[in-house]
């Protein structure tokens, strides 16, 4: 019986020699397929993100495949070097979220008319007005929850207000906008905390507030679980890297974040 045991044994030490390569060889093969599937997931945001950036605050700017331009909230000029740079001087599409003086300069916006005459201005109804007195008579006013085909692009304005009804109120009709580019959705909250709306949406990138003006990190977080977004890039967020850090560790597991610094994008480790 003793001899028995000790072959049964010496029979399962060698039987072990043998499975165990072939584990290894399972468990690197199992590796490489999560690498490789890394890796796709993260070229498939970079195509994403191709022709997109992010200047400052929410001057967020689209070239999409066939050559066409889009800005949202422009700040910078065409003369600024990161503007130039991103080949981005000479918009077809320029959008306003709303009328305060970080998201809306109407004098930036004629800089861009010299450049572009031809270049089609739109946001909400007091950004309208307020063109109009500063000598733009050339906006469409966009409205809450509708669609819209501007220069080329499609587009919905989305509510953009704060649910505590002081900051940035519903009643004011501003909006933020998701834009429908080379197959894929982007929505860039403007000034907005998450809202009903913001669930009824799909959106493959999303931008949202994160610093100041009534946002907050906390917020930030929420739209994206609501919108489902896959890729999360936050704006308005003044360099404020504890924020920053702070929004990246609170994405859904799913979602993947980076942010603009400089109009590059940098990934958060």
């Amino acid at each position: 019986m003793y001899r028995s045991m000790k072959q049964a044994l010496l029979a399962a030490s060698v039987l072990g020699l043998v499975i165990t390569p072939a584990a290894l060889r399972a468990q690197g093969s199992a590796e490489k397929k999560v690498e490789s599937k890394q890796t796709a997931v993260a070229k498939c945001h970079e195509t994403l993100l191709k022709g997109v950036v992010n200047l400052d605050n929410n001057d967020v700017r689209f070239r999409t495949a066939g050559g066409l331009v889009v800005l949202i909230d422009p700040l910078a000029g065409p003369s600024d070097p990161l503007a130039a740079g991103a080949g981005m001087a000479k918009p077809d599409l320029i959008l306003i979220t709303h009328s305060h003086g970080d998201h809306f300069v109407p004098e930036v916006l004629g800089e861009y008319i010299k450049a572009n005459p031809g270049v089609v201005l739109a946001g909400p109804e007091d950004v309208c007005k307020t063109a109009g007195e500063k000598g733009i008579d050339r906006m469409t006013r966009v409205v809450p929850g509708n669609d819209y085909e501007m220069a080329g692009i499609n587009f919905t304005a989305v509510p953009a207000y704060f649910t505590n009804g002081k900051s940035h109120p519903k009643e004011n009709g501003w909006v933020g906008y998701v834009l429908k580019l080379d197959g894929a959705s982007y929505y860039v909250t403007g000034d907005s905390g998450p809202v009903p709306e913001t669930a009824e949406l799909k959106a493959d990138v999303i931008f949202p507030l994160l610093w100041g003006c009534g946002g907050n990190v906390d917020q930030a977080v929420k739209m994206v679980e609501l919108s489902k977004a896959s890729l999360a890039v936050p704006v308005h967020h003044g360099g404020h890297i504890e924020a920053i850090n702070k929004f990246m560790a609170g994405l859904p597991k799913e979602t993947r974040g980076l942010y603009f610094t400089g109009g590059k994008p940098v990934t958060v480790q």
